[in-house]
């Protein structure tokens, strides 16, 4: 399969699928024209009476061609036919065998079989024929061409009636019914529009001007019941027409002309004239009621050619049902020129016609005389008849599946290079697959119609032209078929036929529309609780103005109607959005958001000015909350470097506490001294430590070594350093931790002193003879710590004030403690990634610290 990965491998299977379509497309179309002639037929003689028809055809241009010799010639006298040519083309009650009948005949005392070749041409001086010697010859065949052999001629309409039992309209013209077309005429109810307002008195006049012809042009003469049967029938009376001019001079002559036509018996003839019943309809001499008399509440509507309509009242439609069964054999249906005439086609009269009759010479052919003439090739193609049975289908098969294969195999090979790994789109495959059909369908229609419209202006007997013509068609076609046919495999290869196409892209854009239009409106039900009543209220008045048009019958305006609805639903779509982006960033501020903004982007002028107005005050508490984070940071800053500065000489005033207390001093007043500088010193050092490490915390200075810390094991080895104090104070904890270890991410350091601040915030302020209670809680996810004991003092405050820093539940100030261990507690958890809350109730005071569990 490789070697047809290259351009030349591509070609070669593309010209062989070419090839092969032409040669599976020449023999099903042999087979076809073969096969209806009985090639196939057990009847062989089928088969052989076809070909001798053919070949009838072949001998009439030879016969014709020599019109003006005679229709003869040396040729057609050297041919095993016998032929004659018979004037006209009506030969159906012409004697076949009778010398008379022909204007010249080649034979005598021949008999003329029933299966002769008999068929009539029209010709003129500028009838084209074209002469082969072969007789199945598609490329140049024999040929009689004869332009308008039929000519369209206008009629004036002279009548109109309706058969009732066939439910067919009619026109009366040139002496003649005949039937009209169904989409020229359609017997509908009243209710039908009007149409053109004068149809009526068109046809008022028409019938006006029959019955005056037949009052001022003819003599009608009663027959009494003396009359003969052969002057009267059953249900008809006869009248007598004659020339009314011719009639008033020899009115007693017995030698005027007379003709006989039948009127209706309703017809009432009196003192030679039309009688009393006037409502009568006449058509060709004939009165036919009118269809109101059977028929109320329907009309006859006419649709003409030039684009005109009318309503006939069933007072001028006469009513055909007496004659249905003559009606019936009318076949040839005209169209609705106009109101007052129609149309039909009808043979030429510039044409003499000629019936060619024609049929083999039995004697000469069997002795196989003459091997060119036409009925000795069709005897010796259907001596093949066996053979094109087998060869021509199994040549098709074969063709066919040769064609296909190649087109399978170019259709593998598309997309591959030589020499190169995976699938590679060329020019032609980046073309998106949906345009690419409809450049394949505009290029073939445009092939095939260059193609029509060249054979259309050919003369109709060039047939070798038209056949280069054609091929060359359906090579240009083949051609566009191949290039289409690679750039589909190639998508479907690449699996992306529905992405690379304009449907699939626009499909992208309008997902990410309706993606866009999902996500904004999910942000207007969030910020605007009544959105849905916003929509239904617009819907409810969309449908009142919808149902205001049906009912006003403006049906004209509803595409407008609609196209301002999407554009209004667009526009307060768009007015809810920026809305929203409005309240979304005033509540957000609300929240503590200060860096919350209104996006501007698309937002109507009237909104706008809101939305940055709404920046404005977002900038300007911006801007307050950097000077408050400034001189936080002041403060900080100035806590640490006073911590430090004291730091330096309070450690100067221990140490020498401390030396102090290593001398040997009796007085005890000094000694009490002495305990109470080293007590306060150390209790300031405490205090200092604390502020500079709040100061580190809340400024981000701490480096963490994050690692996976066992909470059990740590959380139990803080309690167990608080035990001995814990027992001075008389405060027993209960504790409720799982005995499986439980792990999360912190620095193990800082947890600890998180444990430890809480751990000494029990003992300085729980109620002595009280318990403590410490939990370990964990789920799937989280673990929390619990610590909670009941307060010695009143817990007056809140828990956030608690949380703040110099904030002690003592407002006495008396207990150990400087108010900072729950502020730092909670920033080295919040940095470790965890979080601590507090909550009082009453006395009972409550610290939870979580953190994500590994």
């Amino acid at each position: 399969m490789k070697r047809f990965y290259n351009r030349a491998g591509k070609i070669f299977l593309g010209i062989t699928c070419t090839v092969f379509t032409f040669i599976f497309s020449v023999t099903v179309f042999a087979c076809g024209i073969l096969g209806n002639w009985g090639l196939f037929s057990s009847n062989t003689s089928e088969f052989k009476n076809e070909l001798y028809k053919e070949a009838g055809r072949d001998y009439a241009a030879w016969i014709l061609y020599n019109a003006d010799n005679g229709f003869t010639s040396g040729r057609l006298e050297g041919m095993n036919c016998y032929y004659g040519v018979i004037a006209g083309k009506e030969t159906e009650d012409i004697d076949l065998n009778s010398d008379s009948s022909y204007i010249y005949r080649n034979f005598k005392d021949v008999k003329v079989p029933k299966n002769a070749f008999k068929n009539y041409y029209g010709i003129d001086s500028d009838t084209e024929i074209a002469l082969s010697e072969k007789l199945l010859d598609f490329w140049t065949p024999n040929y009689i061409g004869t332009d308008y052999s039929r000519v369209y001629t206008s009629v004036s309409i002279e009548g109109i009636g309706y058969d009732l039992i066939g439910q067919k309209a009619y026109v009366f013209g040139n002496g003649r019914f005949y039937p009209i077309q169904e989409y020229y005429c359609s017997y509908v109810t009243s209710e039908h529009p009007e149409g053109t307002p004068n149809t009526n008195n068109i046809y008022s006049r028409i019938w006006d001007n029959n019955k005056a012809d037949l009052e001022a042009g003819r003599e009608y003469v009663n027959y009494d019941s003396s009359s003969t049967t052969e002057e009267v029938q059953d249900d008809v009376s006869y009248y007598v027409v004659e020339d009314s001019e011719e009639a008033e001079g020899s009115k007693e002559s017995d030698t005027s002309e007379v003709t006989t036509d039948y009127l209706p018996q309703e017809t009432v003839i009196e003192n030679g004239t039309l009688g009393a019943d006037t409502n009568l309809l006449y058509i060709g001499g004939k009165g036919y009621k009118p269809l109101s008399d059977s028929v109320q509440g329907y009309v006859l509507a006419l649709n003409t050619d030039d684009g005109a309509t009318g309503k006939l009242s069933l007072d001028n439609v006469a009513d055909l049902s007496d004659i249905h069964g003559e009606l019936t054999q009318l076949k040839h249906e005209v169209s609705i020129d106009n109101i007052s005439f129609f149309g039909i086609y009808e043979d030429n009269p510039a044409l003499t016609y000629y019936t060619v009759v024609c049929f083999p010479n039995e004697t000469k052919l069997a002795a196989n005389t003459y091997t060119n003439d036409f009925y000795a090739q069709a005897k010796a193609v259907a001596s093949l008849a066996p053979t094109l049975k087998v060869i021509l289908p199994l040549a098709a098969i074969l063709s066919f599946v040769i064609a296909f294969g190649s087109w399978i195999m170019f259709l593998c090979a598309a997309g591959h290079k030589k020499g190169v790994e995976g699938i590679v789109e060329g020019p032609v495959e980046k073309i998106p697959a949906d345009l690419a059909i409809v450049l394949f369908i505009i290029a073939e229609s445009i092939v095939l119609g260059v193609c029509v419209s060249i054979v259309d202006e050919l003369d109709s007997s060039a047939f070798g032209l038209i056949g280069m013509i054609v091929v060359a068609t359906g090579i240009a076609t083949m051609l566009i078929g191949f290039l289409w046919s690679s750039n589909i495999a190639v998508n479907i290869k690449l699996h992306h036929v529905f992405a690379n196409s304009i449907i699939g892209k626009c499909w992208v854009i309008v997902k990410g529309w309706l993606q866009q239009f999902r996500e904004e409106y999910k942000v207007i039900r969030s910020r605007i609780k009544w959105t849905n009543r916003i929509w239904v209220i617009f819907i409810i008045i969309m449908d009142i103005e919808f149902f205001a048009l049906w009912v006003t019958d403006t049906t004209e305006v509803v595409i407008f109607f609609i196209l301002e609805k999407i554009a209004f639903g667009i526009i307060l779509h768009k007015i809810l959005l920026s809305y929203a982006k409005i309240k979304g960033a005033a509540l957000a501020l609300a929240e503590g958001d200060t860096t919350a903004q209104v996006d501007l982007t698309g937002m109507p002028l009237f909104l706008e000015e809101h939305a940055k107005a709404m920046n404005d005050i977002q900038s300007g508490i911006t801007v307050a909350l950097e000077e408050r984070t400034k001189s936080e940071r002041m403060k900080t800053e100035l806590i640490t470097n006073v911590s430090h500065d004291i730091k330096t000489p309070l450690t100067s005033i221990i140490n020498y506490v401390d030396l102090l207390e290593k001398e040997d001093i009796e007085n005890d007043k000094a000694k009490e001294y002495l305990e109470v500088l080293d007590r306060q010193s150390k209790r300031l050092k405490k205090l200092i430590e604390d502020l500079i490490e709040a100061s580190k915390v809340s400024t981000g200075n701490v480096n963490f070594n994050i690692e996976k810390v066992n909470a059990v094991v740590l959380l139990n080895q803080s309690i167990g350093e608080f035990s001995d104090r814990l027992d001075a104070n008389k405060i027993t904890v209960v504790t409720n931790i799982p005995a499986a270890d439980a792990y999360l991410q912190a620095d193990n350091r800082y947890l600890w002193r998180v444990f430890d601040n809480l751990m000494s915030n029990i003992v300085k302020y729980a109620q002595p003879n009280t318990r403590a209670y410490v939990d370990l809680e964990q789920d799937d996810k989280k673990l929390r710590f619990v610590f909670r004991n009941t307060s010695k003092e009143e817990l007056n405050i809140s828990a956030d004030e608690l949380m703040e820093r110099f904030v002690r539940g003592d407002k006495s100030r008396y207990t150990d403690g400087n108010g900072l261990g729950l502020s730092i507690a909670r920033s080295l958890t919040e940095a470790m990634g965890g979080t601590l809350k507090l909550s009082i109730d009453g006395d009972l005071f409550k610290a939870i610290v979580e953190f994500n569990k590994i």
